[in-house]
């Protein structure tokens, strides 16, 4: 089970194309995706994903995700957090409703915003599931249509407009949190991570380049928490599957890569502002997390 399953392997285990901006091997591309669910006869492999899903499930089958199983009989919106590993085993033949994929690209910093302690999708820590009744299935199934209507249209900026739907369905899940009040553990060591996570955001976006961030290191978030280095590392990575410094270095990239597209400011600033004393350590952590030079990244975005 120690194996990623990535969003282009998705694909060819379903017998499904790559799609074209998947095949470029450099620079992570941002992609979405939905399409209407149907019976697999089989069980998914049990991973981690690279990426994000939300499905909205009509029909029986059995969620396995974190070393337990979960009966689905009845219909349900489930969210996947790529750092939690599941699978799906259909038990009834007619499997119907929508499923949507997205990689970390796509999700923007305004979409996160506010929703890494409220939302599976982004808090590991969360029941990933939530029973619908008739008026929510419906309504729930009114936003898949529209993301199958807008990823069909000609539209120029359909994706901000898709990111404006998936939040709505995101909130349909808040809603239904705090209604079903699924169980969330409350050991001291559980509850790091949605502290981690919290700690982490806080910092998130950067507004200006003159607003360095003040927390850089597993050391310095482990010192503000108040914990050992190496217990915050071990929870994390017993949490997530990824280390402490991996999780800081995704948010580092993903807000750089905000800057790098949405501002005017230059590469240095970019940089700077991000905890990088010199442009060109700044160029060869991008470049390493990326493929890509800051520079060409922005000339490209």
């Amino acid at each position: 089970m120690n194996s990623i399953e990535t969003i282009d392997q998705f694909y060819k285990r379903t017998n499904q194309a790559v799609p074209s901006e998947l095949l470029n091997p450099a620079g992570q591309p941002s992609h979405f995706n939905v399409k209407e669910r149907s019976y697999s006869g089989k069980i998914t492999p049990y991973n981690r994903r690279d990426h994000y899903k939300i499905c909205l499930t009509k029909g029986k089958g059995k969620l396995h995700v974190a070393n337990r199983i979960i009966e689905i009989d009845r219909p349900a919106l489930v969210f996947s957090n790529p750092t939690v590993p599941y699978s799906w085993e259909s038990v009834s033949r007619k499997q119907t409703g929508y499923y949507c994929l997205f990689n970390d690209s796509f999700v923007s910093p305004e979409m996160k915003k506010g929703l890494e302690r409220s939302c599976p999708l982004f808090n590991p820590l969360m029941e990933p599931f939530y029973f619908l009744n008739t008026a929510e299935y419906e309504r729930v199934n009114a936003y898949f249509t529209q993301l199958v209507n807008e990823l069909k249209s000609d539209y120029e900026y359909k994706f901000e407009v898709i990111r404006s739907i998936l939040k709505l369905i995101i909130h349909e899940g808040i809603k239904l949190n705090a209604i079903q009040a699924p169980v969330v553990p409350q050991g001291a060591s559980d509850r790091i991570t949605p502290m981690f996570l919290e700690l982490l955001e806080r910092q998130f976006p950067v507004d200006s380049p003159e607003n360095p961030l003040k927390l850089k290191s597993a050391s310095e978030f482990a010192s503000h928490l108040n914990i050992h280095v190496n217990h915050l590392n071990y929870v994390i990575k017993s949490h997530t599957g990824k280390t402490t410094t991996q999780m800081i270095s995704n948010r580092i990239i993903a807000e750089a890569k905000s800057l790098l597209k949405h501002t005017d400011w230059d590469v240095a600033e970019i940089g700077y502002c991000l905890g990088f004393d010199y442009p060109a350590h700044f160029n060869n952590y991008f470049k390493k997390n990326t493929g890509l030079s800051p520079t060409v990244f922005k000339n490209h975005n």
